[in-house]
């Protein structure tokens, strides 16, 4: 089982953004980005919200480390993303993870 920090590490580096881009979409420094990603410092509940919408999980998801969760996948150039495109970028997560919990609880319904 994978501790939280390293999961938010395997997680940035699956969507192919830097440190520093997660630094200023969050308004932190990129070396308090390095000391979370090491486990040495933590992120305050909002700041971990914000980045599991980026990612497209939702914060129960991401509590649970032995549920299989499947990010958004985004086609972009990492490099040319601006602090907009990822705000935007987590509102269209934050709508994924609903559409998902809708889908989830209607499939519920119809089996119970």
């Amino acid at each position: 089982m994978a501790a939280i920090y390293e999961k938010l590490k395997t997680m940035r580096e699956k969507a192919g953004l830097r440190q520093g881009q997660i630094a200023d979409y969050l308004g932190v420094t990129q070396t308090f980005i390095s000391k979370v990603e090491t486990g040495e410092r933590n992120l305050t509940v909002d700041q971990l919200e914000n980045l599991v919408n980026l990612y497209g999980y939702s914060l129960a998801a991401f509590a649970d480390m032995e549920q299989d969760v499947h990010p958004i996948q985004f086609a972009f150039r990492a490099q040319d993303v601006s602090q907009d495109d990822l705000r935007i970028i987590a509102e269209i997560g934050k709508i994924a993870i609903n559409s998902r919990f809708m889908a989830r609880t209607l499939e519920e319904s119809k089996v119970g």
